[in-house]
């Protein structure tokens, strides 16, 4: 006798569940790296700079997850928590997890995967956030970042895209990375048969979210000024300088290969099992984010390739089990 499929409420229960346990071993893991009272000292100080008016290009301008952990800790320390600085650090990353891994499964399974494939592919989120330490401090930004495309990814495959318009409100004060959005929704709603075409409703809330990237963007510049760049632990300016040594230096493949693992080469080469809107995410996203954090970016930070890796590589690399699979049964069963 077969048991019950579980509940929609048991299945949400159990995805929190495995997200929290996850996103409790990833922080743990985060903090312990460099510990707690380096992060108190050295990235208090940094996101105090940014709150000021004295941090450099890019940082000063990701003011959303900044703005959030400044207000926390002052709130903390107005009710006398005891080290304030590190409670509000250790629960805003608790929740950035928490967050991140609940939106991919969900994703996940929206695209087609069942629940135990979305929970096996949290897990290797996970892993891979666990070698994403290399110069990055705690960084929230990045992490708020994957959500943010995770949600863009949840609002485009249920429909709901005038969601897009407040989300592109959070977005680009997190990080400019959020200019991909738009065109994650124009490429999804591409039709190439019988013409190609695309809707006057998706053309319009694709229009206003990249209206909105460029004001918030060029608005946040205009308000805090052009500020110096950060030039990068390389010591190296971009674009040409920065991207030789990103290209050339050993440890970038490394910390690259520990945190990405083989997950892109599997996805890749399972491409034509993709579901076909995870296909144009990759165009709208991949080719430009690849060369860009190359150029302009220090690439052996590999938390800043976690985007890519949540939200196309690993659902890829699940379909591409499938697929593979699917196509040894088919040899087996014709060969019968």
């Amino acid at each position: 006798m077969r048991s019950s499929p579980p509940t929609p409420r048991t299945q949400f229960m159990l995805v929190l569940a495995c997200a929290f346990a996850l996103a409790l071993f990833t922080v743990h893991y985060q903090i312990h790296f460099m510990g707690l009272s380096w992060f108190e000292r050295v990235q208090w100080e940094r996101t105090c700079r940014v709150m000021a008016n004295k941090s450099g290009t890019p940082w000063q301008y990701r003011l959303f997850t900044d703005g959030i952990v400044y207000s926390t800790v002052r709130a903390f320390q107005a009710i006398h928590l005891p080290r304030p600085i590190g409670a509000a650090f250790v629960l805003i990353r608790l929740v950035q997890n928490t967050l991140a891994f609940t939106l991919a499964v969900t994703f996940y399974r929206r695209l087609g995967l069942s629940l135990m494939e979305g929970i096996f592919g949290i897990s290797l989120l996970a892993w891979g956030m666990c070698h994403a330490l290399y110069d990055g401090d705690l960084t929230f930004n990045t992490y708020t970042d994957m959500s943010v495309f995770l949600a863009a990814g949840l609002i485009i495959l249920s429909g709901r895209h005038r969601w897009l318009i407040p989300l592109m409100i959070i977005a680009p004060l997190n990080r400019e990375t959020s200019g991909c959005i738009p065109f994650m929704l124009l490429f999804s709603q591409l039709r190439w048969k019988p013409r190609l075409h695309v809707s006057r409703e998706t053309l319009v809330i694709a229009g206003v979210c990249l209206l909105q990237w460029l004001i918030i963007v060029g608005g946040l510049r205009w308000v805090f000024g052009v500020k110096p760049y950060i030039v990068p632990t390389a010591g190296k300016s971009p674009i040409l300088p920065l991207l030789i040594f990103n290209l050339t230096w050993p440890r970038t493949w490394i910390f690259l290969f520990s945190t990405l693992g083989l997950i892109p080469l599997m996805a890749l080469a399972s491409w034509r099992g993709w579901h076909v809107t995870l296909r144009r995410f990759f165009w709208a996203v991949v080719p430009i984010w690849f060369p860009v954090h190359f150029c302009l970016a220090h690439a052996p930070e590999s938390r800043l390739f976690l985007v890519p890796q949540a939200l196309i590589f690993i659902p890829g690399a699940l379909f591409g089990i499938m697929w593979w699979d699917k196509n040894r049964k088919n040899r087996a069963h014709g060969r019968t």
